[in-house]
């Protein structure tokens, strides 16, 4: 891992050959990097371009950057997977695949509640998770030197994720029950299906009637082998072997 700090900023921090961190960013590099004038950060836009900068100035307000080089990142997948996790137990297991998920190569996430989820979110709680699970994947983003940093997004709903089944070549669920392996799967699959979604389901599994609404829109059920996975496990194994074949 490099020891040159990383930060994801949006495009308009970006002002000429000058970078504004965001406060939260800002007090990081203050306070808790303890970085100086002079030293050396790399700044990421979300659009795939890595830029090499020096302090010029950082103070009790305000951190700024002058921008050195800039070149394009060469850490992201070619495959596009998304991985739509259903709500486990522990908020804990969540943020595992969040966190391990982007240093993987996820290129985003969609939180869901399951027929058999435990746990339900409403309110002002969804709105303080997002924010929470939004900074988890963009310091592993950061910490993995992605060059973009992966969507998260929430679906009161499993039917709120097939709706965008247009938007993928495929959409895997991955389930116990599955007679066709990941692999097999995967081999069958167009040599330019690169935009992927992998729904996971909650502790007890998808109930047969979510399981019966996925194979309706065309998703396919495959396994991960012969063990019974953990929740947060399945995300990480699957993604994993997607990218690995696929790369």
């Amino acid at each position: 891992m490099s020891s040159t700090p990383r930060f994801f900023v949006t495009t308009d921090a970006l002002q000429g050959d000058l970078v504004t961190l965001p406060r939260e960013d800002a007090h990081h590099a203050r306070s808790v990097l303890r970085l100086r004038a002079g030293e050396a950060i790399v700044v990421h836009d979300g659009t795939g371009m890595a830029h090499t900068a020096a302090l010029v100035e950082v103070t009790a307000t305000q951190v700024t950057a002058r921008l050195v080089a800039s070149e394009p990142v060469q850490t992201e997948p070619r495959t596009h997977v998304v991985v739509a996790q259903a709500l486990p137990k522990n908020a804990d297991k969540l943020e595992q695949v969040l966190q391990h998920g982007t240093e993987a190569g996820a290129a985003g996430f969609a939180v869901f509640p399951a027929a058999r989820s435990v746990a339900r979110l409403d309110g002002d709680k969804i709105d303080k998770r997002m924010d929470r699970w939004r900074g988890i994947v963009k310091g592993a983003a950061e910490q993995s030197r992605r060059g973009v940093l992966p969507d998260v997004s929430w679906h009161p709903a499993s039917r709120e994720l097939l709706a965008r089944a247009a938007d993928f070549d495929a959409i895997l669920v991955f389930h116990e029950g599955a007679t066709g392996s990941l692999r097999d799967t995967l081999a069958l699959l167009p040599p330019g299906a690169a935009r992927l979604m992998v729904l996971v389901g909650p502790e007890g599994g998808f109930a047969d009637a979510e399981v019966a609404g996925f194979e309706a829109t065309g998703a396919i059920l495959v396994s991960l082998g012969p063990r019974v996975l953990r929740t947060e496990t399945a995300a990480l194994v699957g993604l994993a072997q997607i990218l690995f074949a696929r790369e």
